[in-house]
C-alpha cells in the first residue's frame, strides 16, 4: 500500500527512524566529541564574532546526539546559551529560554527538560535541532509535535537565524514525506562532515 498523505507517511516513518538511530548511536559513541570538533572552524566563519549572540541547543535524549560539548564550546567562545522550552501543550507554543548549564532544569509543559520560567525568553542567532532524519535539501524529519516548526517559522519572520541539524551521518534519507510549513535546515553537522544545504545541492 502507498500511503500519500505526508502526515500519516512521517507518522509510519518514525518507528523504523528510531530504531535506526538507536543503532547508530551504539555505532558510533563518541559522535558528540567529532560534532564538536568538527563544529569548530565553519562556525568561527560564519559568526566571527558571537559575542552578544544567542545559539540555542537541546537537551539530548535517548540516541540523539547529544549537544553538551558543543554547548561547552559555545559558551567558551563567547556565546549565550538557550533551550526550548513548551510553555502550552496545547498549542505547541515553544520558546528558547536562557540557559546556565551549571543551573538545575525544570520539566516543561510536555515533559521535557527545560530552563524554569523565571528565565528569559530569547531570539536565538543560530539554532541547533536534534532529528530522526535529514535530506541534503535540508528537510527535517523531527519527533513529530511540530515545535521546532513552529517556533522556527515565527522566528524567521522576525530575524535571520541560522538552522543547525545535528545527526548521525546514517540518518540520511530520501524522499521523505514534508509539508509546506516544515522549517529546513541551513546546514547539517554528523560525525563525518559538517555541509551547509547549498553545498549539499539544494
Amino acid at each position: 500500500m502507498t500511503i500519500t498523505d505526508p502526515g500519516v507517511a512521517k507518522t509510519a516513518l518514525r518507528v523504523f527512524l528510531r530504531n535506526q538511530r538507536k543503532q547508530l548511536a551504539l555505532e558510533h559513541p563518541e559522535a558528540d566529541w567529532m560534532i564538536a570538533e568538527l563544529a569548530r572552524e565553519p562556525l568561527a566563519k560564519l559568526f566571527p564574532n558571537p559575542a552578544g549572540k544567542v545559539a540555542a541547543l537541546y537537551y539530548g535524549l535517548g540516541s540523539e546526539v547529544s549537544p553538551r560539548i558543543l554547548a561547552d564550546q559555545l559558551r567558551d567562545a563567547g556565546w549565550t546559551l538557550a533551550l526550548p522550552a513548551v510553555e502550552d501543550a496545547e498549542t505547541g507554543h515553544m520558546v528558547f529560554r536562557a540557559w546556565d548549564p551549571a543551573q538545575p532544569l525544570i520539566h516543561d509543559a510536555i515533559g521535557l527538560r527545560a530552563p524554569p520560567p523565571s528565565q528569559p525568553a530569547l531570539e536565538p542567532d543560530l539554532v541547533i535541532t536534534p532529528l530522526l532524519a535529514f535530506q541534503a535539501d535540508g528537510v527535517r524529519l523531527g519527533q513529530g509535535g511540530g515545535y521546532y516548526d513552529r517556533a522556527l517559522e515565527a522566528l524567521r519572520a522576525r530575524k535571520p537565524v541560522f538552522v543547525l541539524g545535528l545527526a548521525y551521518g546514517g540518518q540520511q534519507a530520501e524522499n521523505l514525506p514534508h509539508e509546506p510549513h516544515d522549517q529546513r535546515l541551513d546546514a547539517i553537522l554528523t560525525e563525518k562532515e559538517y555541509r551547509t544545504v547549498k553545498d549539499m545541492g539544494r
